[in-house]
Order: structure tokens, then C-alpha cells, then sequence
């Protein structure tokens, strides 16, 4: 038998789940990794879907790398895997935070290739302490002091799964000013996203305002869109208390979406 610390080493690894016509790239959030992503995964894998989920650039390693990786790479790396997937019947991409960010970017430089969005807590306005941050980063201070430790780890309310989480243990200011940065132009761009979309928000987030994901549902060219807010979930909704409502409101959202002309 494989040790449960193990097991959850593993979860914060890539994945490639098998499954049928349709896939779904899952791409996790800020400083987090691929486990974020592993619950809804599973849900939609055992629905019959292909579900891939990378290791987002910069990430999966010290802190101080993900300071130098500007978010160009970021966008760059999910394109890659999101062409892995070319050939699925129809291919849907599910973001968490900077995971869902990064999705509506995607959307609207591919719309050929993305035929639904699902977005869980998107980073589009921070919190104040995040917002610092992002100000720090800018700053000289982000050269004096790059890492800040992170002291409850991460934002979700269920402890067994707050423990089992492999995130970083740290920020890097001036990754989060590149996170501030990446809202700001995808807050520009979305009139121009015509994939349709879900959003998922927690409703005791302590990391994104719900400010951001009411304006994303409100801007987004295909809207408006649906907007679910789930009462006790904080950021993580996606393995946080209402996962399995989370995990629902994706497939039936997915499920509802018309096949391409010809598809079996």
C-alpha cells in the first residue's frame, strides 16, 4: 500500500485521466498545483471525459522561480496542452483562480478549439492583503524581501483537505504583481470572449473578491453568464465542502452545451 503522504505528493503531479469523445484541460491556480484540480477531475473523468491537468509554469518548485516567470509562460504553457487535446469531440477548459484567468485568455486567442469555460474563484480583484502584495511587488521591496511565507496555508475550509494540498509554502511578491497584471489584461479582453461559461465563487473567500467573478459573468462576450456562489466554500472550491456541488454544477453546465454539427 502506497503512504497517504505519497499518495498526496502524487496528487500534486500532472495528470492525464482517459475518457471518452470529449476533454477537459484543468488548470490550477497561483502557487497551488495540479491537486486543486484532482477532485472535479475525477467527477468528469468517471462522466466519460479525457481530463488533463499540467503543472503550470513556474510552478512545482521553489518560490524564486515562479518570481522570474512572467505570465506570457503561463498562457504559453496551457496552450501547449490545450493542442495535446485537439481531436476530442468537444474540448472544454476548467480554471481555478489564475487557472481561470488564464482559461478566458485561452478562450479568446483559441475560440476554435474551447467549446465551454468553467470558472472556480477567479483571481480577477484580489483581497487587500493581495492586492498589497501585488503593490509591493512593484516595488523595490520585492528585491529586499521576494518570498513571503505562507502562514495558515492554503484558502480552504476543509482541514483534511488543506492538509493534503501541495502547494507552495510561499509567494513571491513579484509574482503576484504579474498575477494583478494578467486580470488586468484579461479584464480588457473579455467582451471579446464568445466560449460560453460557468463561474463558480466561494462565498467566504478570504484570496478573490466575489466583486471579480460578478464582473466576469457581467463582461464576458458570451454572457451573461451563470454565476453560482457557494455559501461555505472558501477560495479552493473545487476541494473545498461543496466540491461535489461544484463538481455537479461543471457537468450539468458541460452537459448542456450543443455538440458540434456531425459529432456522433
Amino acid at each position: 500500500m502506497v503512504p497517504a503522504s505519497e499518495q498526496d505528493r502524487d496528487a500534486g503531479l500532472a495528470f492525464d485521466l482517459a475518457g471518452g469523445p470529449d476533454a477537459v484541460l484543468l488548470l490550477h491556480g497561483f502557487t497551488g498545483s495540479p491537486f486543486e484540480m484532482r477532485y472535479v477531475a475525477g467527477r468528469l473523468a468517471g462522466a466519460g471525459m479525457r481530463c488533463l491537468g499540467p503543472v503550470m509554469a513556474g510552478h512545482g518548485g521553489d518560490a524564486r522561480v515562479l518570481a522570474r516567470t512572467p505570465r506570457g509562460e503561463w498562457i504559453a504553457r496551457a496552450r501547449d496542452e490545450l493542442i495535446r487535446l485537439d481531436g476530442a469531440r468537444r474540448t472544454f477548459v476548467v480554471g481555478c483562480s489564475m487557472g481561470a484567468l488564464i482559461a478566458l485568455a485561452l478562450a479568446q486567442e483559441e475560440p476554435g478549439r474551447v467549446d465551454g469555460l468553467a470558472l472556480l474563484a477567479p483571481a480577477m480583484r484580489l483581497k487587500p492583503a493581495g492586492r498589497l502584495a501585488g503593490l509591493l511587488g512593484r516595488t523595490a521591496a520585492a528585491r529586499l524581501f521576494p518570498i513571503v511565507r505562507k502562514r495558515a496555508g492554503s484558502d480552504v475550509s476543509d482541514p483534511e483537505m488543506r492538509r493534503r494540498n501541495t502547494c507552495m509554502d510561499a509567494v513571491p511578491l513579484a509574482g503576484v504583481a504579474e498575477l494583478e497584471r494578467l486580470a488586468a489584461d484579461v479584464d480588457r479582453l473579455l467582451p471579446r470572449v464568445t466560449v460560453p461559461a460557468l463561474v463558480v465563487a466561494g462565498g467566504m473567500d478570504h484570496t478573490v473578491a466575489l466583486s471579480g467573478a460578478r464582473r466576469i459573468a457581467r463582461r464576458i462576450g458570451s454572457g451573461p453568464a451563470r454565476l453560482v456562489v457557494l455559501p461555505r466554500s472558501w477560495h479552493l472550491v473545487g476541494i473545498d465542502v461543496e466540491r461535489d456541488r461544484c463538481a455537479d454544477e461543471i457537468l450539468q453546465f458541460f452537459a448542456s452545451l450543443p455538440a458540434p454539427a456531425g459529432a456522433a
